[in-house]
């Protein structure tokens, strides 16, 4: 035991200083390669038509598939970010304090903001236009499930841009197929697998401990004084008027809103911010949300298990439909950090990791972008060879490319259902084994 435990500390001392090398580097690459990336979770997941697809596995077809989705582009619906930028933009040009440069961005937000008004938390044009191609992509990716004999159940929350994502899904479906059968509703009957919360949790997040680790990493990581310099002409008026802060992050959010809207291509917000300067704001970003939705382990390692209901009711629907005669669909579109939390809870593609260093979240590939973008999915597909096959077969598509489990296979990128399902049953009845135990020992 005494060895197990000094190899337990010697990892996590590894894990703790962990040089910020080549998932940097590779962070650096993307965003220089699509800066747009810097906008996380507000990230349009692209269609791309070159992701590996594994022929079916001989003598087997898909019957099931269970899909979890973000909403497609869509504007932000919270309208101070606009707002209040504008705003701010124009009290000081009134005044005289804007450079020629703070001029032209204050042009800028304005055409946003008329491309915006009381559009708020609506899907965009091109958030239409994704949500369509997303869906014709994951079809064809699974040949076999667009068929009459298949019965489609789609489910959204209770959220503008979810439900006209939803919408533009079910559009694609009877555009490629007529007449389908389908049915399709928007209500909080279903959000305890939909959007669970967990008050615990959620005030575990952010304690006093990880709010001052977190606080010392974001300082590190800001330096908007160039910024600030770049576009008011006298610094006076920002000392006392202005949230440097502040400002400097609602025009990031904005910068990486453009992409959304019709004015992509046209207008940008990128070019006021330095390589370095957008490199630290999205790791910012980053690590917040690897607070909140992530496995950091700060705040107890614990909060991607706030969406445990979600995991519990795939299985749970795996296994209901293994006999079921006809193909099934279930869509269900949710919010971005609900598939974060999946992602997490299911550790696909290694974004389970456990670390109290923020800054080593590059160097494990732990990207927002990459997890859970706009448009982003996580699709779970049972294939048999007939009804009452011991051996359904399972792969996970996580944002269009075949994930890797953390279980063993002898047949990547499937998956033997009843290990999958075991593996990740066990996993919510050790969290929830433990998470009983200290409630007895706490009294």
């Amino acid at each position: 035991m005494k060895a197990i435990a000094k190899q337990i500390i010697f990892t996590t001392i590894l894990t703790l200083c962990a040089p910020v090398t080549a998932g940097a580097q590779s962070v650096v690459k993307e965003l220089k390669e699509n800066v747009n990336r810097a906008a996380g979770m507000f990230y349009a997941r692209p269609i791309i038509e070159h992701h590996k697809v594994t022929p079916t596995p001989k003598g087997k077809k898909p019957f099931y598939i269970n899909n979890y989705c973000c909403p497609a582009s869509y504007y932000l619906d919270k309208v101070e970010y606009y707002k209040d930028t504008y705003d701010t933009f124009a009290k000081a040009d009134s005044l005289g304090k804007l450079t020629t440069l703070g001029k032209d961005v204050f042009h800028r937000i304005g055409l946003l903001c008329r491309e915006v008004n009381n559009r708020g938390g609506e899907i965009t044009p091109k958030g239409a236009m994704q949500s369509r191609g997303l869906m014709k992509q994951m079809l064809m990716r699974v040949p076999g499930m667009l068929s009459h004999d298949t019965y489609y159940s789609v489910h959204s929350v209770v959220e503008n841009h979810c439900i006209m994502t939803m919408q533009e899904g079910l559009l694609q479906l009877s555009s490629m197929l007529q007449p389908i059968t389908a049915r399709s509703r928007a209500s909080d009957k279903g959000i305890r697998y939909m959007a669970p919360h967990d008050e615990e949790l959620a005030a575990q997040a952010t304690d006093s401990l990880t709010m001052a680790r977190y606080n010392r990493f974001a300082a590190l990581n800001t330096n908007d004084g160039r910024l600030m310099r770049s576009l008011f002409n006298d610094m006076n008026y920002v000392v006392t008027n202005i949230d440097e802060a502040l400002l400097a992050r609602q025009l990031f959010i904005l910068a990486g809103n453009y992409q959304h809207t019709d004015l992509a291509g046209q207008v940008t917000l990128w070019d006021i911010f330095t390589p370095e300067e957008i490199h630290q704001h999205w790791r910012k970003q980053n690590a917040w949300h690897y607070i909140n939705y992530g496995g950091c382990t700060l705040n107890g390692g614990y909060q991607a298990y706030t969406r445990r209901a979600v995991l519990r009711n795939m299985m749970h629907m795996g296994d209901s439909i293994i006999n079921h005669k006809t193909p099934l669909m279930h869509l269900r579109y949710t919010y971005e950090n609900v598939v974060m939390s999946l992602a997490c809870l299911m550790e696909l593609d290694g974004v389970g990791i456990h670390t109290a260093n923020l800054d080593s979240l590059e160097d494990y590939g732990w990207a927002n972008y990459r997890i859970a973008p706009l448009g982003g999915a996580i699709t779970m597909v049972h294939y048999r060879s007939e009804i009452g096959d011991p051996d359904v077969l399972v792969k996970v598509l996580f944002n269009g490319h075949e994930a890797k489990l953390p279980i063993e296979t002898d047949c990547f990128p499937y998956y033997h259902w009843q290990e999958v399902k075991r593996y990740y049953l066990r996993k919510l009845y050790r969290y929830e084994n433990k998470r009983l135990n200290n409630k007895i020992s706490s009294r």
